[in-house]
């Protein structure tokens, strides 16, 4: 009776031991080149995590989960498993797992969408969960990396009027979706949209001497032949820009466009 004591307790300690059970690991952003929130800092030299960010990991067999982030320092995040997700994370130190952000698993494959309307976010940052990414673990860290950048457009107007939009259209699709393999080694662009809007609840001042900014999030490769970009006041077009030189957007860049001045003569 004492033995059969001994192993139901040494069971029940076993099991409790088993629902405690937690991996931590963290996720690092990668760094840009104008030195690249999933905000962007002031000047646009690092990405930061934000309150809620979820990424998704795939194990070597093509299994996979989300995880929320627990905290986050800047560009370092923390996240914990429990559980299930602790047994899915267990071999974290030792196999090689894959994590992307943000991303929906679409059969074999994981879609990041760079969407053809974007949320206008003042000065070179840009909204959350927009800039798609791949990580790859480096024992208990994954390090992120992209292959998208971004297109940094200014306005100055001499008039001091409003806007609430601004337009990119290219000759070639600019939007659609990135769509890696489970491994996170290949993509293919499924392209959408030759152009993407800038888009604001409320309208913003534009100023004679200040220049307002306008961040883009496009796909690697594009533009190399030359682009528009337009600015409204609601159906009014107020200025706009044609480019016809060769500015491909390179991963983890800003592409910088010098100012663009509105009104008077020009």
């Amino acid at each position: 009776m004492l033995s059969l004591c001994a192993l139901v307790a040494l069971a029940f300690t076993a099991c409790k031991k088993n629902d405690t059970q937690k991996v931590s690991f963290t996720a690092t952003m990668p760094q840009t080149v104008n030195d690249v929130r999933t905000h962007a800092n002031d000047l646009g030299t690092a990405l930061l995590w934000d309150e809620g960010n979820t990424i998704t990991v795939v194990d070597a067999a093509g299994e996979d989960m989300d995880f929320t982030l627990v905290s986050f320092d800047g560009q370092v995040a923390t996240f914990t498993a429990e559980g299930d997700a602790a047994t899915f994370m267990k071999d974290i130190e030792t196999a090689d797992y894959t994590a992307f952000y943000p991303a929906v698993v679409d059969g074999e494959g994981v879609r990041m969408t760079i969407p053809a309307e974007q949320t206008y976010v003042p000065g070179m940052w840009f909204a959350n969960d927009l800039y798609p990414m791949v990580a790859f673990n480096e024992g208990n860290n994954f390090v992120f990396q992209s292959n998208c950048g971004f297109l940094n457009v200014s306005f100055k107007d001499v008039l001091g009027r409003q806007a609430d939009r601004v337009v990119l259209t290219a000759n070639e699709d600019i939007a659609g979706d990135m769509v890696y393999a489970k491994d996170g080694l290949t993509y293919v662009f499924e392209g959408t949209s030759q152009s993407i809007t800038i888009t604001s609840t409320e309208k913003h001042q534009l100023y004679p001497e200040l220049a307002r900014d306008y961040t883009f999030v496009l796909p690697e490769g594009v533009l190399a032949n030359g682009f528009t970009v337009e600015i409204f006041d609601g159906e009014t077009l107020i200025g706009s820009k044609t480019t016809q030189g060769s500015f491909p957007i390179v991963a983890q860049e800003f592409t910088i466009m010098s100012v663009i001045t509105l009104g008077g003569e020009e």
